[in-house]
């Protein structure tokens, strides 16, 4: 059996808790669920020739933030075509965003990507004139890439951490970046294996509050420096899938710290798909995933600057929604011939209450001045597709299939 059951109260979510394949021989979703772990084996050989080439989507995307900026970088492969992106955002200068983007045919070959978010080795590895981009996982049995980043706790120092590697110079941006994400296999995530129709599917996996090391230059300045470490966190969102030619969903993410120092994170999600056993919500706690069921977000679609606000009736928000005040909004159109996308990228902050499994209940809080205890900040993606939709995702071709 594949199917586990979380329960929270009234809440059920079914967790995948043993490892197999994803796909059956046909290239059908053999089974639906979430886990903390990616236990799923990526199987696409059974998806047919057209189907591989021209309806499978599969992307890498890496981002880390602070308070001051907002960095983000993807690689995403449509089989006929590649595109790579990265962009920055400078919240010190009224949400100044640069953003350098490469798209290239491959006639069909794709980047062939690694089957599994955790292969070591390299994943991607691109180089031109005036952009390069270079994914590398590693394996760290000493545990020695303790560095000086004090997002790193004890729990999480793991014999066998694997450092998630990226590589990336932009002309165009001015840009330097070699940066390390620190994936302990004691630090959990949101995986989904979700069914979209009859026999398309989306498998996900989403991380949050990773512990990251490295340098990030633009222009000539610093922007990861000792200092600047002790508040920054990682986010990957490693995903592969068929979807409906016309797609449209939300997704949310943020970090920061309780009022006494820990790690805490956001991750909310809706939109296509089955989700009748499962969705991508969660609270994360220092690398601990506390399951949430459905989420409403409330929004102006005609206005996104306007206040958000997302309601949870199982009571894991408290009294009141949380509350999604919008600083910056990104807006990119993407036309790769078979496929179009739209999105907005909507950075703001978020203020309210959670609830842990425990019943702990931990603040979030915008107005403090401590930005390393109470303040959170996080991307708020929302996704749609075709020539009339709006949405987004962070890497900047994903809806509209």
């Amino acid at each position: 059996m594949y199917l586990g059951v979380s329960v929270f109260q009234s809440l059920e979510q079914y967790e995948i808790k043993e490892s197999g394949d994803l796909l059956n021989e046909k290239g059908q979703l053999q089974v639906k669920g979430w886990s903390r772990q990616p236990l799923l084996t990526y199987n696409p050989k059974g998806l047919s020739k057209f189907r591989r080439a021209y309806r499978l989507k599969e992307w890498n995307y890496y981002s880390v933030g602070t308070d001051r900026f907002y960095f983000a970088v993807a690689a995403i492969d449509l089989g006929y075509v590649t595109n790579y992106q990265t962009f920055f955002i400078d919240f010190t200068n009224d949400g100044k965003a640069l953003m350098d983007e490469i798209t290239a045919s491959s006639l069909t070959k794709g980047l062939g990507l690694p089957k599994d978010s955790c292969h070591v080795g390299s994943h991607i590895s691109y180089n031109s004139k005036n952009f390069s981009i270079h994914f590398d996982v590693g394996d760290c049995p000493d545990s020695s890439n303790n560095s000086s980043s004090s997002n790193l706790s004890d729990s999480q120092n793991n014999k066998n951490t694997l450092i998630h590697s990226i590589k990336i110079t932009s002309n165009k941006m001015k840009l330097q970046a070699d940066i390390k994400f620190n994936l302990s296999p004691n630090r959990e995530s949101v995986c989904l294996a979700t069914p979209i129709g009859k026999s398309n599917f989306y498998y996900n996996r989403k991380t949050n509050l990773i512990p990251v090391t490295g340098s990030l230059i633009i222009d000539g300045k610093e922007w990861l420096g000792p200092y600047q470490l002790q508040d920054a966190f990682g986010i990957m969102d490693w995903g592969r899938g068929i979807w409906d030619y016309n797609s449209f969903w939300l997704w949310g993410t943020c970090w920061g710290r309780t009022r006494d120092g820990r790690p805490i994170g956001l991750n909310l999600g809706e939109g296509f798909g089955d989700l009748s056993t499962h969705t991508e919500n969660a609270i994360n706690l220092d690398g601990v995933i506390h399951k949430l069921g459905h989420i409403e977000f409330h929004y102006n679609k005609e206005d996104l600057k306007q206040p958000w606000k997302f309601v949870c009736k199982h009571g894991r928000f408290g009294e009141s929604p949380l509350e999604f005040t919008p600083l910056k909004i990104k807006y990119e159109r993407n036309n790769f011939g078979l496929v179009m996308s739209s999105f907005h990228q909507i950075i703001g902050r978020i203020k309210g209450e959670v609830l842990l499994d425990s019943g702990e209940r931990v603040e979030i809080d915008i107005f403090g001045r401590r930005r390393t205890t109470n303040i959170i900040f996080g991307d708020l993606n929302v996704f749609g597709g075709g020539s009339s939709g709006f949405g987004c995702d962070g890497c900047g071709c994903s809806g509209g299939f």
